[in-house]
């Protein structure tokens, strides 16, 4: 618009001639040209200020992206602490399993007391294995696993095959349970 109006008051002139208008039409040019320089200036400050957008945004969502981390991070814990109580309980199963295999192990070794492991002692071998063929077997187990072994060994060759090897798998079982114990 300024150009227009210098250019509209020299025409008006008279003393002004080709040359000047020329000048001013330069002029008009330049003004211009500077005109939009500055607004490819201003063109280079947008992505600025969209970077600055960009900054608050992050900022804006900070917060709550840490707290999605710190939940997401609480639920890990959760998953690994129920990981954790089941194996727990797992190995309380297991222990109440060899506890109760314990009590039994030690049943078995209270049933062969030391005044019945004595009257078998004494006895024939051919009566004590047909007293022992009658019996359970933990408690005739427990009572060949007391007396001596040559005790022992008399009374099994006197007993039927198969049950003189059940028996001889119970004491043998139990030893090596001992053994695995300790």
């Amino acid at each position: 618009m300024m150009v227009k109006a210098a250019t509209a008051s020299i025409r008006r002139k008279s003393y002004c001639g080709e040359w000047l208008r020329h000048r001013l039409a330069g002029i008009g040019c330049l003004i211009l040209i500077l005109s939009l320089v500055s607004t490819a200036a201003f063109a280079e400050d947008v992505p600025a200020e969209q970077a600055s957008d960009q900054l608050r945004y992050c900022e804006a969502i900070h917060d709550s992206a840490r707290e999605a981390r710190a939940a997401w991070q609480a639920q890990a814990l959760l998953e690994i602490e129920a990981r954790i109580e089941a194996r727990l309980e797992d190995l309380a199963r297991e222990r109440a399993a060899y506890e109760d295999y314990l009590a039994r192990r030690e049943d078995f070794l209270r049933r062969a007391e030391e005044g019945v492991i004595e009257i078998y002692a004494r006895m024939r071998p051919d009566a004590a294995a047909a007293q022992l063929a009658v019996m359970d077997n933990p408690t005739a187990s427990a009572v060949i696993a007391k007396l001596n072994p040559r005790q022992a060994s008399a009374i099994l060759n006197e007993m039927e095959p198969d049950r003189a090897a059940l028996l001889t798998r119970t004491v043998a079982g139990s030893a090596l349970d001992q053994e695995n114990a300790l």
